[in-house]
C-alpha cells in the first residue's frame, strides 16, 4: 500500500485511529509494516503489501484456495469482465470513473483492473478475507490507484462514509448472514453515493436442493485440490447438457456452471460447490434492505438478483 493512503484506516475493533510503522519500502510502497491500536493495543501488520485486518481466513478459505488454482482466468478475460459487470452489476465506464471505490470480495482482482485500468476510478480498494489477497496483489496490486487489504465486511477498518461507489459480485451470499452483511458495508459509501450488490436468487428451487445435497454431502468432504479435479471432470457435462430434452432434465439433477468459456465453467463450478454459507433471495427483499437503509433510486440490474440504489 502506498503510505499517502494511512489516513483512510481506522481500527475495525474501536474505529480508532491507526499509528503506522514501515519497516520495508519498496517502489514508494509499504512491503511490510504495521498499523497499531493504542485504544484496544492492538498490531494490524502489512505482509507482502497488503494489510491485514484478520489473523484467518474464517469461513472463506475455499475462496482464498480458489482464487490461487484459478488466479489468472478472469483477468486475462477483460471484455468478459467487463460485460459482467455491466449485466450484474449495471456498472460501466461512466459509473465509476474519477470515483473512490469500493469493491467486496474482491478475488483475484478482475474487476479491480477493470475499475482502475479501464474505467479510470480515481482510486479502488479491493476487500478480502481470505488468501486471495495475494492473487489480487501479483495481478493488479501494482497500479497505482488499487489498494488491497484483507479485513471481514463485518468490521471494515474505513472512516465513514469514505466511498462515491461501493459494489460487490456474488459475495454477500456466502457469508453467515446477507442481510447483515449488507447493512455493514452501506455505512462506508458518501450521500449521493451508489451500492450495488448481484446475490443468487431463488427462483430455481430444485436446481439449488440437488446443487447443495451434492455440496453438503460430497464436494464439502474434499480437499481443495480434489475439488479442482471434481469441476474440471463436471466442466464437461456442459456438451451433454446442451442436447435438447436430456440435457434440460441432467442439468437439474446436476448442476454446473454453463459458460462458454472452459477455464471459466471450471473456476465456477468450482465456486458453486465449495463455500461453506450459501444463501438465497427474492428481488423484492432485497428492495427491502436498501429501502430500509436509506437509498433511492433502487432498481433491479440486467440479470437477477441484482440491484443498485443511492444513498439518501
Amino acid at each position: 500500500m502506498k503510505k499517502e493512503l494511512k489516513d483512510i484506516f481506522v481500527c475495525p475493533s474501536c474505529k480508532s485511529s491507526l499509528e503506522l510503522e514501515v519497516f520495508r519500502s519498496e517502489n514508494n510502497r509499504i512491503k511490510e509494516g504495521k498499523f497499531f491500536c493504542s485504544s484496544c493495543e492492538i498490531d494490524y501488520k502489512i505482509i507482502n503489501f497488503v494489510p491485514r485486518f484478520v489473523t484467518n481466513e474464517e469461513y472463506v478459505s475455499s475462496f482464498g484456495d480458489e482464487w490461487h488454482l484459478y488466479k489468472n482466468v478472469k483477468n486475462s478475460k477483460t471484455d468478459m469482465s467487463k460485460d459482467e459487470m455491466d449485466k450484474y452489476l449495471g456498472l460501466k465506464k461512466n459509473d465509476i470513473q474519477e470515483k473512490m471505490v469500493l469493491e467486496i470480495g474482491c478475488g483475484a482482482g478482475p474487476y479491480l483492473d477493470i475499475s482502475a485500468r479501464e474505467y479510470g476510478a480515481s482510486h479502488v480498494v479491493g476487500v478480502d478475507l481470505s488468501r486471495a489477497v495475494d492473487a489480487a496483489y501479483e495481478n493488479v496490486g501494482e497500479l497505482e490507484n488499487v489498494t488491497i487489504i484483507q479485513a471481514n465486511l463485518f468490521s471494515l477498518p474505513f472512516k465513514e462514509p469514505l466511498f462515491d461507489l461501493i459494489y460487490s459480485l456474488g459475495v454477500l451470499h456466502h457469508t453467515p448472514n446477507t442481510k447483515d452483511a449488507f447493512n455493514a458495508i452501506t455505512p462506508f459509501v458518501k450521500k449521493g453515493g451508489e451500492v450495488s450488490i448481484w446475490l443468487y436468487g431463488k427462483y430455481w428451487e430444485r436446481k439449488i436442493k440437488n446443487q447443495n445435497w451434492i455440496r453438503r454431502n460430497l464436494t464439502s468432504k474434499l480437499s481443495s485440490k480434489q475439488l479442482y479435479t471434481f469441476s474440471k471432470i463436471a466442466s464437461y457435462l456442459y456438451y451433454l447438457y446442451l442436447i435438447p430434452i436430456l440435457g434440460d432434465g441432467l442439468r437439474e439433477r446436476i448442476p454446473i456452471a454453463m459458460d462458454k468459456d472452459v477455464e471459466v465453467r471450471q473456476l465456477n463450478t468450482f465456486d458453486m460447490y465449495s463455500p461453506t454459507y450459501i444463501n438465497y433471495h427474492y428481488i423484492d427483499e432485497v428492495f427491502d434492505w436498501f429501502n430500509d437503509a436509506g437509498f433511492e433510486q433502487i432498481k433491479p440490474n440486467k440479470y437477477l438478483l441484482g440491484m443498485k440504489g443511492v444513498k439518501k
